[in-house]
């Protein structure tokens, strides 16, 4: 199946109440923004280790969401971009931070269709993080955007759902098992991510989303491939919301739930 038509089918389904779920799950977004405002570290914690002061960087946070980590790093002084093929996602982002006080600069696009005049260009951090990959074909066009998009020595970090977890293991009567298919290249339709935060009658009448999951090793050829320099992998344990909430209790410190991968533009 072609890339263009796999997004046209997920910017279908990222359209589908998107701002009801995101209000479902953190409230309203000046009932969020008070949390944001309250502890801008918090949402972006994880990445401030790697990235340091981010005052003054200019940082984009590709497939960005509903923005709540790009209000995070503008209220602690970043210049931030978001690019999401979601108009329902920039709607919930863009009244969180008016309601935060910051700017942020959100494009609705698909992110290897990006308009010339709203170009990439120029940024010290690129940031992909949590269930953003599965929605390509071929990794390569996304990671050759990123390298694009940094500046020499600029920083791209990537965190996603190990898929050890992804690929391989599925619950069956409270225990994990290996029973998937690690090797697979197959092209699938799953529920759209933010399925659970909506009412039944609302599940009830939404499109599918289409994916495609990748192994550990693919990703890593695929962002050396596009000229990265990578210098971090860190495989996280401990992560207990990474795992559907039936597992076994302490499944989490025993397999690896998330991973970090940070890599360099040379």
């Amino acid at each position: 199946m072609e890339q263009k038509t796999i997004s046209h089918v997920n910017q279908i389904g990222w359209n589908q109440s998107a701002y009801q779920a995101w209000t479902n799950r953190h409230g309203t977004p000046k009932e969020y923004a008070k949390k944001l405002i309250a502890n801008p570290t918090n949402a972006v914690a994880h990445y401030l280790k790697f990235i340091g002061e981010v005052k003054g960087k200019k940082i984009a946070n590709l497939l960005g969401s509903k923005g709540n980590k790009a209000v995070s790093f503008a209220l602690l002084g970043a210049e931030v971009t978001v690019v999401d093929i979601s108009q329902e996602n920039k709607k919930y982002a863009m009244e969180l931070a008016n309601e935060a006080k910051v700017n942020i600069k959100y494009i609705v696009s698909d992110i290897l269709e990006v308009p010339d005049d709203e170009a990439l260009i120029d940024f010290d951090v690129v940031l992909l993080e949590l269930g953003v990959l599965h929605y390509f074909v071929d990794l390569f066009p996304l990671f050759k955007v990123v390298y694009d998009s940094l500046k020499p020595g600029g920083q791209f970090i990537l965190r996603d759902y190990h898929p050890f977890v992804s690929k391989l293991v599925n619950i069956e009567e409270g225990k994990m098992i290996a029973n998937g298919d690690y090797f697979s290249e197959e092209v699938v339709e799953e529920d759209v991510a933010y399925s659970f935060l909506l009412s039944e009658e609302e599940r009830a009448n939404l499109k599918k989303v289409t994916i495609r999951r990748w192994t550990l090793g693919e990703i890593v050829t695929a962002i050396s491939n596009a000229g990265f320099h990578i210098n971090y992998l860190e495989e996280e344990a401990g992560v207990r919301w990474a795992f559907p909430a039936d597992s076994a209790e302490g499944i989490e410190n025993k397999m690896p739930g998330l991973y970090t991968l940070i890599a360099k533009k040379v």
